[in-house]
């Protein structure tokens, strides 16, 4: 279901969260939504049998709380796409709070465009082996940042199958960090 660019209320994230049963791939990119709106989905989300397959949440301000909201419903998102969002150091602690303590790892984080400093990056690389394609694309990605995701990366049991890098000023300690862990890949 495609509700991009709509202003979502607490009426109709209420009736979302009743019926996000009846959904697989949720898309509410750009949409004009407040906190109590999203934290309302979360709990539909929350509660499903059977794990959306993608929640897309671009272009929506993310801060502490909706991050809050999505780590107690990320069990049961298959594939999170939070391009764009703005999510500060504290949001991207509590969102991989929740990616930290799931059972089965989540297919793909996308994070695209969200800044990822040294703070965003240690916490990424603490739940980095519960994400199976993590996407970093234009996120402002310094050496020092990547040294810390490569840290959580060779701490990691199973391969993941994708980090994407690109379009981040890694530089040469950068790549010298990527190249001990391209082994986890």
């Amino acid at each position: 279901m495609d509700l991009s660019h709509k202003e979502i209320g607490i009426a109709e994230a209420f009736s979302l969260s009743c019926s996000v049963h009846n959904i697989e791939n949720l898309v509410l990119r750009e949409c004009r939504i407040d906190s109590g709106s999203i934290d309302c989905i979360c709990d539909g989300v929350k509660k499903l049998e059977k794990p959306l397959k993608r929640l897309d949440l671009s272009r929506i301000r993310i801060g502490v709380s909706e991050a809050a909201s999505l780590a107690r419903c990320v069990h049961n998102i298959e594939e999170l796409i939070l391009r764009g969002c703005k999510i500060g150091s504290e949001g991207m602690q509590k969102l991989c709070d929740g990616v930290e303590k799931l059972t089965k790892p989540m297919k793909k984080l996308d994070l695209f465009q969200n800044n990822i400093g040294i703070s965003e990056a240690a916490s990424l690389s603490r739940c980095i082996n519960n994400i199976e394609r993590l996407l970093l694309r234009e996120c402002k990605i310094e050496h020092e940042a990547v040294n810390k995701l490569c840290n959580g990366v060779e701490k990691i049991e199973k391969p993941m199958k994708m980090l994407d890098l690109s379009w981040n000023k890694i530089g040469d300690m950068g790549a010298m960090s990527l190249a001990r862990c391209l082994f986890y890949f």
